[in-house]
């Protein structure tokens, strides 16, 4: 005899409720089930502890017990940014976990049973605890990097540091030399090597923003400037946990952060690229800098799977009637395939002088196009709600 089928209980139907922005370490299935709930789902699975606190430290994490690397990154997170808020789906979790939730701003445990609605509950009373907005994390951190050498990436990276300082406000913007073996960002600015590399390297737990206050050194036009004096035997000695650790530091110090990123790639560079808001690739208006800005691009992209796109800048752009043999934008872009996203003016001469002044450009020569072009380039990359906070100030100075 055939045993009668039994009916299944119909699936729920899908919350009316939605988290905006979740990263999830769990199993496929509860994965799957959650991505009917979330406007924004990031898959943590592959991703290293580190990676993670990077990428997603201050937001909203929910971790499954039993899924490879799950206390890890608890701890991790507990130790690193404690301001993140984490779900945790468990019936039993042991003690030394359970210790690692309490050092958290905020935490909640659901049972592995919990339903969409129970986790949704468990999410929003976090959100509406921590104040957790967007994707979670309040920090922005984009990375320079060059297609070739001689590409003005340092300039392009100082450039916007102080473009952006003068937007959002002094002591909000830090910029990070990770070409330890031979950065010149100190140089541009006559600024002091403060940070450690040997140290760092040593004891990356050991950092905590008190002690990235005494490794940074501060411009009067209020950017901070982290740099390691310059050692040809730095590439060999930075590791990935250094690296990692220090702009983590630095994204919970600093409301922007911005990395001059060396050309050669290294491990430690893939994860950065691949962890920042913004990967930009910098090149020149030529054949040879075009070709290998449109495979940087590629490669970086792979490397950032979800993270969005790398940005493509073209530098020392110089005036149309100059041009003669080079070609325009937009054949340059058929060329290669790849879009362009801004261009940036040549300016030898206020480039030069500021270099000898220590100084900024827009310090020397504010009305330079490619300041105007820096100033562009950083409002397109800025948040919508980075205008609207700035907006208001703006209405209360005309009002008097």
């Amino acid at each position: 005899m055939f045993e009668p089928v039994q009916k299944s209980d119909p699936p729920p139907p899908p919350s009316s409720r939605i988290i905006p922005s979740l990263a999830v370490l769990a199993n496929p299935e509860r994965m799957e089930t959650l991505k009917s709930c979330c406007a924004d789902l990031a898959d943590l699975s592959g991703l290293s502890a580190s990676e993670i606190v990077l990428r997603h430290g201050g937001g909203l994490v929910l971790v499954e017990q039993g899924v490879a690397g799950y206390d890890q990154v608890i701890l991790t997170l507990a130790v690193e940014r404690p301001n993140t808020a984490v779900i945790v789906v468990s019936d039993q979790l042991p003690g030394h976990m359970v210790r690692a939730l309490m050092k958290l701003d905020a935490s909640d445990i659901v049972p592995a049973t919990a339903g969409i609605e129970e986790i949704i509950d468990a999410a929003e009373q976090l959100r509406e605890t921590q104040s957790i907005q967007g994707s979670g994390a309040t920090s922005k951190c984009w990375a320079f990097r060059g297609a070739v050498g001689g590409a003005g990436v340092s300039t392009l990276a100082i450039e916007s540091a102080f473009s952006l300082a003068r937007k959002v406000g002094p002591g909000k913007v830090c910029l990070v030399d990770l070409n330890v073996a031979d950065g010149m960002t100190t140089s541009f600015l006559e600024a002091v090597p403060k940070l450690d590399l040997q140290a760092l390297v040593d004891a990356p737990d050991r950092l905590d923003q008190r002690l990235l206050a005494a490794w940074c050194w501060e411009h009067a036009d209020g950017v901070s400037l982290l740099a390691a004096p310059r050692n040809p035997d730095a590439d060999a000695l930075a590791t990935e946990a250094a690296m990692l650790r220090l702009l983590d530091v630095a994204c919970s110090t600093f409301e922007y952060v911005l990395v001059d990123m060396p050309r050669h790639m290294t491990p430690w560079t893939k994860s950065i690229l691949g962890a920042v808001d913004e990967a930009i690739v910098v090149s020149e208006l030529t054949v040879p800098s075009l070709h290998a800005a449109a495979e940087m691009c590629r490669e970086t992209d792979v490397l950032r799977r979800d993270r969005g796109k790398s940005k493509l800048v073209l530098n020392r752009m110089f005036p149309k009637k100059r041009f003669r043999a080079e070609f325009a934008v937009d054949k340059a872009e058929q060329a290669i395939e790849q879009e362009i996203h801004t261009t940036i003016a040549s300016d030898w001469d206020a480039a030069r002088t500021a270099v000898n002044l220590g100084k900024p450009i827009a310090d020397v020569k504010p009305k330079s196009q490619l300041v105007l072009d820096v100033q562009q380039f950083v409002e397109r990359l800025l948040p919508d709600d980075a205008f609207a906070s700035e907006a208001q100030p703006e209405k209360k100075r005309r009002a008097k």
